[in-house]
């Protein structure tokens, strides 16, 4: 029954980071196409990895340190959503819903 209760544990704190993963791999995918369209990138020292490691740093540090209430569950996964807003943008500017950056 440890067993089953650690596992549930593990879960619960890793859920997040997955989903920071998930955002960070979206967005780098949707650049890669607007790219390849001809878009430019606003930031050209941008790298996905640098990315990933600061959010799950982040998400690290609210880890360790915040109780373990369903608030702070939900802020924690709530900062890992907030990956997924690149992605959100590179779609939108994609299908020319927002202009995007003129340079």
């Amino acid at each position: 029954m440890y067993n089953h209760i650690k596992n549930m544990y593990v879960r619960s704190w890793i859920v997040p980071f997955i989903l920071a993963l998930g955002g960070v791999a979206s967005d780098y995918i949707s650049t890669i196409i607007g790219l390849g369209m001809g878009f430019y990138e606003a930031n050209p020292q941008y790298h996905p990895l640098w990315a990933l490691l600061s959010f799950w740093g982040a998400l690290a540090i609210l880890t360790l340190t915040l109780p373990k209430g369903k608030i702070w569950k939900l802020t924690k996964n709530g900062l890992a959503l907030a990956s997924y807003l690149g992605f959100l943008n590179n779609i939108l500017v994609i299908y020319g819903g927002f202009p995007g950056l003129s340079i």
